[in-house]
């Protein structure tokens, strides 16, 4: 792909814009909708179903206690929680399919969530009672731990996306083995396991929000910052060499975000699959191939996946829930067999 291809070109007539950008604005204005309908119905319903009028009361005063406890307390950091965890594993996985230059990469596949899991796993079995910032920096280390192993794993003189790609796959395998001996030595593994290792978001309140934000805001402040590099070494890394990028540099800078992105989602939500494989393709399919784009329209789309999946577990057996991750993986799954078959 030439190197000016990766750039946003053409001049608008009059009154209109060029082709390039009106795709975008669309593609933006629809998810805004839906992410706001989507988000509106995660406010309104639950185990407990209020109208809209007890939603938006709820929301915006506190005249109806009841409301305002269920909306303000329980269900808007929820919703936020849901849009922090799908915007960060879907960046990660965009991040990764670009490093890798592999479609099938993901952070859970390529065993950076593993590596977030197992440092999360470890500390809640040594201190059920350890508080949320501890667990989201356990998170973080184990994150940037977790990438810091592939790196070194997969460098041999330089790094190689194909061994990157493989030492990734051997990595989660590991680690995720480790954590269900974790889990299954501890006396609270009927109540922990299933949540954490299926991926949920059943119990989300504010503190998690506070404590993850910051590993969150950090991990998209890089992948921002580094999207056009990622442009660069698309062309591969003889032609990236020669521009001046330094590929190994850059890729351990994408690991690193990758590992803060990773572990605000883990600390939050557990293990939840899928969602990094997904949403860079469909924002890829909407705004092309450009990382300037991807980046921030994958966290869009993750932010709209996984809230309307957390919507859905929360219904299909009202008043109990599913594992919030049950969902991402029924549809996630269907569409990795999609690439494999087909691409």
């Amino acid at each position: 792909m030439p190197a000016e291809d990766l750039t946003i070109r053409g001049s608008a007539p009059a009154g209109a814009f060029p082709r390039p950008v009106l795709r975008p604005l669309v593609a933006l204005g629809v998810v805004a909708v839906l992410l706001a309908v989507i988000g509106f119905a995660s406010l309104k319903e639950g185990a407990i179903s209020l109208t809209f009028r007890e939603t938006w009361t709820g929301l915006t005063s506190t005249s109806d206690p009841l409301a305002r406890n269920v909306v303000w307390q329980i269900r808007y950091p929820r919703l936020l929680d849901a849009m922090v965890v799908g915007a960060g594993l879907a960046v990660a996985g965009a991040l990764l399919q670009g490093v890798t230059r592999n479609p099938l990469a993901d952070p859970t596949i390529l065993g950076v969530t593993a590596a977030s899991g197992l440092a999360s796993a470890a500390l809640i079995v040594r201190d059920p009672q350890a508080p949320q910032w501890a667990i989201a920096a356990a998170c973080a280390f184990g994150g940037l731990a977790g990438a810091a192993i592939l790196y070194v794993i997969a460098w041999r003189g330089a790094v190689s996306p194909l061994r990157l790609t493989l030492a990734g796959v051997a990595l989660s395998a590991f680690f995720g083995a480790i954590i269900v001996g974790l889990l299954a030595s501890s006396r609270t593994f009927l109540q922990t396991s299933l949540g954490f290792l299926a991926g949920g978001l059943y119990g989300s309140e504010w503190r998690d929000l506070w404590a993850a934000l910051p590993w969150a805001a950090a991990g998209l402040l890089g992948a921002v910052l580094l999207a056009g590099r990622l442009n660069i070494l698309a062309l591969g890394d003889d032609v990236a060499a020669g521009l001046g990028l330094l590929t190994d540099r850059t890729r351990l800078l994408v690991l690193a975000c990758v590992g803060l992105l990773t572990a605000a989602a883990v600390s939050i939500a557990g293990l939840v699959s899928f969602v990094g494989l997904v949403c860079p393709h469909i924002a890829r399919a909407t705004v092309g191939s450009d990382n300037r784009l991807v980046i921030p329209f994958s966290a869009l789309y993750g932010a709209l996946l996984v809230v309307a999946a957390d919507l859905g577990a929360r219904l299909i057996i009202r008043p109990a829930e599913l594992p919030m991750g049950i969902i991402t993986a029924f549809i996630g799954a269907p569409f990795l067999l999609y690439l494999v078959r087909f691409r």
